[in-house]
């Protein structure tokens, strides 16, 4: 089985429309999302439709969208991601705040888990070294683990009793999974923060236990230009240029 796998959209539709176009080019059949579909970006109503309409998906919990939907305490938050909570609360119909409530914080399957931030903290944690790799090792069984929110493309690996590791995941560079514990976080869709403004995503093949990381070009102008008319933050109108 092909999965599509993406993180922290970010109510940037451009983004996860060029997202959504590449992951049906190369016929992923289920899809993985790492949560953050809303916060930040000028469309939160377009992106969470999005999401809801797809089949075979595997969706957890963001912290913004914990935010949102009274989950989450808005101190936890700067002014500028406030001020595009309540951009996204003021967009949303009661349909789409009911679907982003109703999303749980982990899913564990038998081939992979899902988290927005770590295991050991699922809304809050910034999985970014290895000693909190290791420190969620116990919180999680069936690898890989998928997840988000610093969105960076990185991978964590432990093989036996070597220590474990962690990297940038390179566009097109592709991991193998069998044998060795890895968690997993494709990047950000929407908002990405490593001095790359194309989106990130990822392809998860189930049956070869591979994993790769791809960026693509979109029209992040588009993006920009509605959130100028939204009245949004200019600090997160001119990230999006840069990566950052």
């Amino acid at each position: 089985m092909i999965y599509g796998v993406f993180s922290d959209v970010h109510a940037n539709y451009e983004a996860l429309k060029a997202v959504m176009a590449f992951f049906r080019k190369n016929k992923a059949g289920s899809f993985i999302c790492c949560g953050d579909l809303v916060g930040y970006g000028p469309q939160p109503s377009e992106c969470v439709r999005e999401v809801m309409g797809l089949k075979n998906l595997s969706v957890v919990l963001g912290n913004h969208d914990a935010a949102l939907v009274g989950k989450l305490e808005m101190r936890w938050f700067n002014h500028n991601a406030v001020a595009a909570l309540e951009f996204a609360r003021k967009s949303l119909a009661g349909q789409e705040l009911a679907y982003l409530a109703a999303l749980p914080e982990t899913i564990k399957t038998g081939d992979f888990t899902v988290v927005h931030g770590s295991p050991r903290k699922p809304l809050t944690e910034y999985l970014l070294n290895e000693a909190q790799f290791t420190d969620n090792l116990g919180y999680w069984e069936a690898s890989p683990c998928f997840l988000g929110h610093s969105h960076l493309p990185v991978y964590f690996r432990q093989s036996g009793d070597e220590p474990p590791e962690t990297d940038f995941l390179l566009p097109t560079s592709k991991v193998m999974l069998a044998g060795v514990r890895y968690m997993l976080n494709p990047g950000s869709a929407g908002q990405p923060r490593d001095g790359n403004p194309r989106a990130s995503c990822g392809l998860y093949d189930s049956e070869k236990k591979t994993f790769e990381v791809f960026r693509l070009d979109y029209d992040f102008s588009k993006t920009q230009e509605l959130m100028k008319r939204g009245g949004l933050p200019h600090m997160l109108i001119e990230r999006l240029a840069f990566g950052l």
